[in-house]
């Protein structure tokens, strides 16, 4: 691996740490756990390992949407904008969790991602068995299978 990738990583994983440190701070002062989750964009949050559990409260109301990509990855850059854009779209029924699989190494393990994209559906802290959808197919398969997840219920 070159030494500019080394220090992307280094970098990536001391902005990490800054976040995590200074997100419990935040935290404190807010009163649900809904609240206390940091959104990027329109019902997107990015998912660490000091907020997982936050998210995976949230999944006990809605539906969770954890997508696992990584910015060196062209499908998964081409999955982003799209959506992203669906998530503010449908209003709140889902909320879209970014997972960096370099930055979240141990959720990256811990759902055992071995191709990316990877998008897997989570309701009531679990994942909806047979439910995830590998690769980037294009916006009307991505929201055929929004649709299907939100049915589940």
């Amino acid at each position: 691996m070159s030494l500019l990738k080394y220090g992307l990583r280094a970098v990536a994983v001391v902005v990490a740490l800054v976040a995590a440190v200074l997100a419990p701070a935040t935290a404190q002062a807010a009163p649900s756990a809904a609240s206390t989750i940091q959104m990027s964009a329109e019902n997107v949050v990015q998912v660490t390992s000091a907020n997982y559990a936050q998210v995976m409260e949230v999944s006990k109301a809605k539906l969770v949407v954890l997508d696992f990509g990584a910015t060196w990855c062209p499908p998964c850059r081409q999955l982003k904008p799209v959506i992203e854009r669906l998530a503010a779209q449908y209003n709140g029924r889902f909320l879209l969790g970014e997972v960096d699989v370099d930055v979240s190494r141990d959720l990256s393990s811990r759902y055992r991602i071995q191709y990316l994209p990877t998008l897997v559906p989570v309701r009531n802290a679990a994942e909806l068995p047979g439910s995830r959808m590998i690769g980037f197919r294009g916006e009307a398969s991505l929201r055929a299978w929004i649709d299907t997840q939100l049915a589940k219920g």
